[in-house]
């Protein structure tokens, strides 16, 4: 049953690329970092830090007070915040700058 998930995960992935491309034609945006979404990030998530996940916008919005309130607590952690828009992108980084990571979630794909 496994190799069945694993086997339909990947045979999906080109669906997620089209579903991607027509997301473009509104919003440019989901035409970068596609590799960030499999994983391969230019900004690494430091280890021994906090990680809060929120999807998009409204998520983002609404961490931001905790976000903060972690920033003002532990000071010296780390903290990345991961979206799978980029409109809760943009809002992550314009609400924390660099004080606070930001990655897309990858999908996640078993190992083949």
């Amino acid at each position: 049953m496994e190799l069945l998930y694993t086997t339909l995960l990947y045979l999906i992935q080109p669906l997620v690329w089209l579903r991607l491309l027509l997301r473009s034609r509104k919003a440019p945006a989901y035409r970068k970092r596609w590799a960030e979404r499999y994983g391969f990030c230019q900004n690494k998530v430091e280890p021994d830090g906090i990680l809060l996940h929120s999807v998009s916008v409204g998520e983002t919005l609404a961490a931001i007070p905790l976000v903060r309130a972690l920033r003002h607590r532990y000071p010296s952690l780390p903290i990345t915040v991961t979206t799978m828009t980029p409109t809760g992108s943009e809002r992550a980084m314009s609400a924390f700058g660099k004080d606070v990571h930001h990655v897309y979630l990858p999908y996640d794909l078993p190992a083949p």
